[in-house]
């Protein structure tokens, strides 16, 4: 229908010329013209770039983890003769001696009550706290501790990770024939996929265990807490009773309640300090995560197969730039309180080269569009990520390395094609 019309009127404007001729007197025809210039190049437009756009999967970065680390809780001062030094311990603190200790209580109708405990005996503090049961000793007094795990297992823990997914984007440019079947093109890839690998191990270390043991003044209370945690100063609230046991209420109408002093003393400074050392384990957690972007560039070459299916072969240079987070969590459970957590992290950045080879089969619904699937491999090599820790406690050093391998990566690619 495009070419109908201008056909016809050239058609028309021959036998109205012809028409005219013999109006005119002319015996003689024109020459015949062939017409052979149509414009049908001004029509027909062959695509010369293909977009692809889909999925690509990949075996997933290999991660090997090694190295050795160290926690280790709040350390106290060698110093244990002198008294009133803030010590702090994993399992509580003994603190400098608020002497003397009060506090003011506001009541219901607005009037104030000031309570101030009595003067603490010389070599004790009313300010301490401790947290564990198994602090207590069979004579009365309390333990303290200070715990320091060095690990001493530097092995190496691999973990191969699952299938990683992501996005691909490919433009070629179409660079001629090679034969009446074969064609070669110019491309150019960009492909996104995570990198996830998280391994768990318990690992041999040697624990240093600090012990100092304080002398424990009652204070007049029946006996230590059985059921800490426990902090002095101490204070409790006791309702107001009258001489037959009934509540006693202010002119508001509010019970009256008092607070009773139940402090129990400690000495200012340890009575003793034992330092052990025995073998023990801690338990890692190394988790490796991020993202690597892959550029391609290299030729194709498609085949044939029938007007619709064509097979095409690439290889060519790949550029890697991967980025991922490295965090390793250790964990010691010591014998007293809750467990000691340190935790270690760095963050990378890494450009990589290699190459990559693509085998796809491509099926086109229309001359501009299809789908397609293969087949990938890329080696673009490996790096090493390390992490380090300065113990702000013992001043010991901590250092994990994660090897990166994303070398022999190998999956599948999908999605469609559109020729422009």
């Amino acid at each position: 229908m495009k070419f109908f019309l201008p056909t016809l009127g050239l058609f028309s404007l021959a036998l109205f010329g012809v028409a005219r001729a013999q109006d005119d007197g002319q015996l003689a025809a024109p020459p015949e013209e062939v017409i052979t210039d149509f414009g049908i190049e001004e029509f027909i437009s062959v695509p010369k770039y293909t977009l692809s756009l889909g999925i690509r999967s990949l075996s997933g970065a290999k991660a090997s983890f090694s190295g050795r680390g160290f926690v280790s809780s709040f350390q106290p001062s060698g110093d244990i003769t002198t008294p009133g030094l803030v010590r702090i311990y994993h399992d509580g603190n003994v603190l400098p001696d608020t002497n003397p200790f009060s506090f003011t209580i506001q009541n219901a109708d607005g009037t104030t009550v000031t309570y101030t405990s009595p003067p603490t005996p010389a070599g004790f503090t009313n300010t301490w706290s401790f947290l564990d049961s198994k602090q207590i000793r069979g004579d009365g007094n309390l333990d303290f501790h200070s715990y320091a795990a060095d690990l001493v297992d530097p092995g190496l823990r691999q973990k191969n990770p699952d299938t990683g997914y992501g996005m691909e984007l490919v433009v070629a440019r179409d660079m001629g024939n090679l034969g009446r079947k074969m064609e070669w093109k110019l491309l150019f890839g960009a492909s996104l996929a995570d990198i996830k690998s998280h391994t768990t191990d318990t690992l041999a270390a040697t624990i240093t265990t600090i012990t100092d043991t304080y002398v424990a003044n009652l204070n007049g209370q029946p006996g230590l807490p059985t059921s800490p945690p426990y902090t002095a100063p101490s204070f409790v609230q006791k309702p107001q009773v009258d001489a037959n046991g009934f509540p006693l209420y202010d002119a508001s109408g509010n019970q009256i309640i008092n607070y009773v002093e139940t402090t129990i003393l400690l000495g200012d400074h340890p009575l003793s300090r034992t330092t052990t050392m025995a073998p023990g384990t801690v338990h890692n957690v190394w988790d490796l995560r991020g993202a690597f972007f892959t550029f391609r560039l290299g030729p194709s070459i498609s085949y044939l197969i029938t007007d619709r299916l064509r097979f095409t072969l690439s290889a060519g240079a790949a550029f890697v730039y991967a980025g991922t987070d490295y965090v390793i969590t250790q964990t010691y459970q010591p014998e007293t309180a809750d467990a000691l957590v340190s935790t270690v992290e760095n963050d990378e950045g890494k450009f990589l080269a290699g190459y990559y080879v693509d085998a796809t089969l491509q099926f086109d619904f229309t001359e501009r569009a299809g789908i397609y699937a293969g087949l990938v491999y890329q080696d673009t090599g490996s790096y090493t990520q390390t992490a380090e820790l300065d113990d702000v406690f013992t001043g010991s050093h901590a250092s994990y390395k994660a090897q990166v391998d994303l070398s022999s990566l190998s999956g599948f690619r999908m999605g469609m094609v559109f020729k422009f």
